[in-house]
Parts: structure tokens; sequence; C-alpha cells
């Protein structure tokens, strides 16, 4: 059975081309996965099928109202899908996050635009998520992040599921400088442990290249 990807979204042409490139392309064709795009503006109920309107206490922009959203979510997301609200307010997405909704049947993921969601509208989920300390015009862009990071650690998206254990945030640590040819680039020289053949000080130069790289350049991370 497919894992499942629902996302609610306003703009469903926007993911053409994640649905037709790459892996995930790839994964749809081999039905590792099914992604569902849901139009939510289809379940508004007046003549101009109105999705936001003005806050109350007043403020610029519009604010996404909850009850056609609200429809949408209990006519199109299957039993079992955990509903997830894509927000610059929510806590941060991470590579644990993607580990634990790999292991799911599904999530679905709600996209939004303008000056955000009415409030009402996180009762209906299960989480609030944000993918950074950064405002994007609506959610969509974070929600192919989400199934990217989600997908390729189902089985069979990736090609060589070896490749998944070594990488950043794998274990707490940045992942290792990595070299291909030419051996000199512009002066630039590919270092010589990777050159000895000797796997087991390849290993050790790796590690000890993740756990510095970590530290200069993301010491927020936790040490375990």
């Amino acid at each position: 059975m497919s894992y499942r990807f629902d996302i609610l979204t306003l703009f469903p042409a926007l993911f053409d081309g994640l649905r037709q490139e790459s892996l995930i392309g790839k994964a749809l064709e081999t039905q590792i996965i099914a992604l569902e795009l849901h139009n939510w503006r289809r379940f508004a109920t007046d003549r101009h099928s109105t999705v936001d309107d003005a806050p109350f206490g007043g403020g610029a922009g519009l604010v996404l109202k909850p009850d056609p959203l609200v429809k949408c979510l209990r006519e199109v997301v299957p039993p079992g899908s955990r509903k997830i609200l894509l927000s610059p307010s929510g806590r941060p997405f991470n590579q644990k996050l993607a580990h634990e909704w790999s292991q799911l049947s599904g999530i679905t993921l709600i996209c939004g635009r303008y000056e955000g969601f009415d409030q009402r509208i996180e009762s209906h989920v299960d989480e609030v998520i944000s993918i950074g300390d950064f405002v994007l015009n609506g959610g969509e862009v974070a929600a192919m992040a989400v199934v990217e990071a989600v997908a390729r650690l189902l089985p069979g998206v990736i090609g060589n599921a070896e490749s998944l254990t070594e990488e950043s945030f794998a274990d707490g640590l940045l992942e290792y400088p990595q070299y291909t040819r030419p051996r000199d680039f512009e002066g630039q020289t590919v270092p010589d442990v990777l050159l000895s053949g000797n796997h087991a000080e390849i290993a050790k130069w790796r590690l000890a290249q993740r756990v510095a790289r970590t530290r200069a350049m993301r010491p927020d991370l936790p040490k375990d």
C-alpha cells in the first residue's frame, strides 16, 4: 500500500514539477507513494467561492476562513492521516520528525496563504509546523520540502539506502565533506587520506570532520 500525502492548497498547479520530476516522480510512478491535491476553495459555500476575509479587530491583509478548510479536511482526508498545518509560528520541522512521519501510513499538509489561518483551524489539526524562521508567500514550498524529506526515507525511494545513515542530522552531526574528480581543482586538492585506501583512517577522518563542521556551523545542535 502506498504512503499517502494529502495536500490542501489553493494553488495545486504549483506541485506539477514535484509530481513529474526526479525521485518523487519515480516514487509516484512505482506507487511507493501517492500524492493527492485538494483545493479547498471548492468547499466554500458562497457564489464567489470565498476562502478569506478581513480580520476581526482590524489589520492588514486577509485571514483564511475556518469553514471551507475544515469541511475539506473532514471530507477528503483519509482516517489515520496526521494533519499538519504549515505556519511560521509552528514548531521547527527537523529530521527526527521526518523519520517519525515516515513510519505512518500518510500525512496531510495544509498550505496557508495571505495573512494566515483563523486560529480556530488549529483545533482540527494534529501539529503546527514551520520549516524555518522566515516567511514565504504560502505553504506550498514548505509542503514540498516536507514531502521530499519524508518520502526519501521510505523503502525503495532512495536507490542506496546506506546513503541515509551518514547524512546531516542522521545522528545529530552534519555530513562530512565530499570530493570527486578531478583530484586537483584550481589548486584545491583532495585530502590524501581519501586517496589512501585505508578505510579505517577514512572513517576516522570523516567522523572528525563531521564533529568539527557541526561545532563550526551549527553549535546550536543538541550534543548527545
